[in-house]
Order: C-alpha cells, then structure tokens, then sequence
C-alpha cells in the first residue's frame, strides 16, 4: 500500500494520540516514586490499550475474507492497521517504562518487535516493488494463472519450431480446460469435437514436412538449440544452465543473436518468435521472484502478531491474577 495523502486523516489522528499519551507518560513517570512499570494502574491502562490495538490489529485477516462487509472499506482498515500497530508500540514501550521484562515479558517484546519490524518492512516492500514490477514485468498476467501461460507459450514454441524441423518428436497433449478469470472451465464436448477437426490437420500438416524449407544444418541447429536449451527454460522450473542463458535481458538477446547466424535467414521469423516467447518467460520468472517478495514477510508478520496477541493475553490475565 502506497503512503499518500488518503493516509492523512490517520497520521494525524495517531500523531495527536502520541502527542498526548506521551505527555501523560512523562507525567506519570514524574510523579511515580519508583519509576514507571506495567503494574501500576497507569501501566495497566496502557496495556489495556495497547492489547484492545493488537487484537484490533489481527481481525485485518479476518476482514479481507469477507470483502463486501459493510464494516468499511480493506483500504481504510488497512490504513488503520498501519498507523494503530506503529501506535501500539508507543504503548507496549510505555506500558514497560522503557524495561525489555523478563521470561514471558521477555518472549513478548521479542515477538512485538518482529511484528512491528516485519510490518515495516511490508509496508516499505508494498510502496516499491509494484513500480519496480511496472518497469521490469512489461507483460504482468494474473499470478495464479502463470503457470497455464508457461504451459501455452510452450506449446507456442514447439508449433513454431516444427514449421521448420518438422515433427520434434514430442508427445505433449493439449489442454482439456480453459482457464478464465483465474476459474476453470471445461470444453463443452461438442464445441471441442468441431475444434478437434481443424486442429489435428493443423498439426498433421505441420508435423509431415517442414513449412519453412530450411537446409539440413540449419534444421538441425535450430532443433539441438531447441531442445536442449530454449524448451528446458520454458518448463515450470527452468535449470541454473538455462537462467543463465536467458535469465537476463542481454544474455538472452546475445544468444538469439549467436543463433540467427547459425540459421537461415528465411528461418529468422521463428528465431524472432522464440526470443519473444523466452522474454515472456523471463518477464515472468521476474514476476514471481517480485511477488514472492512482495509477499513473503506476511510469513514471518502473519503468525508473529497472532502469536505475539496470545502471548499477551496470557501475560494480562497473569499479571491481573498476582
């Protein structure tokens, strides 16, 4: 989520509340005669607060499962998260006086700060990597979906390989089902028997002999290239040997480039399809690495905060039972 001027109204609203419950700290510290700790009926106030915050914090999850509830919008809430879990640190620490505690204490503020570290750095992930994502993935799909689109650009490859080689000797079905929407739907039999027809004389025309005629070093330059190089890379799991090739933008042009030398020119078309489809596919690789990024520290901020809004619970109900 961006950091823009939507966030005003909390930023300010926060800002104000950390205005006055540190001015209330600094006169509760001042008057405390043994300094301030979470015992003291201001510390426990704090508390209170600070753990009213947290589980606020964790129905965040429970909120975006239900997006059409009329209980605000996930934006606003989302805003809310941010600002009121940067709030309940100031009460956490306030709450403490400033003193990390021992054995639950201890694996308490631990557990908050991982929270509160990983939700900085979630925030800092969401407002840079979609524009990173912007200018490097020029070709964005659904996320779901790429591994469908892997499969289709694939299939593209060979199609367009063996209008030069001929059949390659590759035994790949099509598929049964389109997807749609990130859903998935099945043919509709008949509709697929009609296709069936046009499609099997398309491919038995393209497997019999070559539609590019090409000489035999050429054929077979393109087909040892294909096979052992460009069609491993446009697998689900590419090989490091095949990231190397085609993993960065200059590498992969540089190759094709080799590779049109070793090809006739009247064959160039299908090299130049190739290079679009191997750059797809590495548009694509980069998506994934960018979301799984983008993504990943809820891994580590998710369970924490649950785990952290537990522990502080049995902390409250331990502490009031003394």
């Amino acid at each position: 989520m961006l950091i823009d001027r939507k966030h005003r109204e909390w930023i300010t609203g926060c800002g104000i509340a950390a205005a006055g419950l540190t001015v209330v700290y600094a006169v509760y510290a001042f008057v405390t005669p043994n300094g301030p700790k979470g015992g003291t009926p201001a510390g426990i106030v704090f508390g209170a607060l600070a753990l009213f915050v947290m589980a606020f914090e964790c129905l965040l999850g429970v909120r975006k499962k239900y997006p059409a509830s009329p209980l605000g919008r996930v934006q606003s809430w989302l805003r809310a998260h941010i600002w009121l879990g940067l709030l309940a640190l100031l009460l956490v620490l306030y709450h403490s006086g400033f003193h990390w505690g021992r054995g639950l204490a201890n694996w308490l503020m631990w557990l908050f700060l991982i929270v509160s570290l990983s939700g900085i750095a979630g925030v800092v992930l969401q407002s840079i990597i979609p524009a990173r994502m912007t200018q490097l993935v020029r070709r964005e799909t659904v996320y779901r979906q790429i591994p469908f689109v892997i499969d289709q650009l694939r299939r593209e490859a060979d199609a367009r390989v063996e209008l030069v080689t001929a059949d390659l000797g590759l035994e790949e079905p099509e598929p049964d089902v389109l997807y749609a929407g990130g859903r998935k739907y099945w043919y509709d039999p008949v509709q697929r028997q009609s296709a069936a027809a046009k499609i099997d004389a398309e491919i038995k025309k393209r497997k019999s002999s070559p539609q590019l005629p090409v000489d035999k070093q050429s054929e077979e330059a393109l087909r040892r290239h294909y096979l052992h190089e460009i069609r491993p890379y446009l697998s689900q799991a590419p090989t490091k040997f095949t990231m190397r090739l085609f993993g960065d933008p200059t590498a992969l042009k540089a190759y094709f480039d080799r590779l049109r030398i070793l090809i006739a020119p009247n064959a160039h078309p299908v090299v130049r399809d190739l290079e679009s489809i191997c750059e797809e596919r590495r548009q694509l690789a980069v998506q994934v690495r960018l979301h799984l990024v983008l993504h990943g520290w809820l891994y580590v901020h998710v369970p924490a905060a649950f785990a952290c809004l537990l522990l502080a619970v049995i902390h409250a109900v331990m502490a009031l039972s003394y």
